[in-house]
């Protein structure tokens, strides 16, 4: 009686490893299950954004009595010359190092686009930002450079909540639009 038990154990071994290793191929029942063929999930790819291109561009600050402008540089990435246009104008607001001071931190950007080397920022002026003459002069003249040293902008034209205003801050009179002059 010993051999039919010598053998008994090995089949049922092997049974338990046939069993798990047959996963999902038997029902409750015991017996086999056909399964569909599943679809496999398709991936669409994410639209890419245009690579980034870096540059080092010359950013216009203030020294602290509104005497002379302070040039730093700012490493930016940009895709296109609008994208390059906007990152600078948004370095206008960062924080300058050492004397320099950013007159534009506290103006709103509400929006920066190029056509045709026309620049047109539009932007909101809170009350913290209004200066004197020699602020507002300051600004302007911080706009003006960091925006000409780029060959393809023409002009530029500056205008409040949307609108083209006489003056930004009641001291210096706005041209609509701002032409880079023949000595640039």
């Amino acid at each position: 009686m010993r051999k039919p038990i010598k053998w008994v154990l090995p089949l049922l071994l092997l049974a338990a490893i046939t069993t798990a290793c047959g996963g999902n191929s038997a029902t409750k029942g015991g017996s086999a299950a056909t399964e569909a063929p599943t679809a496999t999930p398709t991936v669409t790819p994410e639209p890419t954004e245009p690579a980034k291109k870096e540059a080092k561009i010359d950013v216009y600050f203030a020294d602290k009595e509104f005497n002379a402008a302070i040039k730093q540089q700012a490493d930016i990435a940009y895709s296109d010359d609008a994208d390059l246009v906007e990152q600078a104008v948004k370095a206008l607001q960062a924080e300058g190092e050492g004397e320099a001071q950013s007159l534009w931190k506290p103006i709103e950007l509400l929006s920066v686009k190029l056509e045709n080397g026309l620049v047109t920022v539009d932007i909101h002026l809170p009350d913290e930002a209004r200066l004197g003459a020699p602020g507002e002069a300051m600004v302007l003249d911080n706009l003006e450079q960091t925006l000409f040293q780029f060959d393809f902008v023409q002009s530029y034209d500056l205008l409040v909540d949307g609108q083209p205003a006489e003056s930004l801050m009641g001291h210096i009179e706005l041209e609509h639009p701002t032409v880079r002059s023949a000595q640039e």
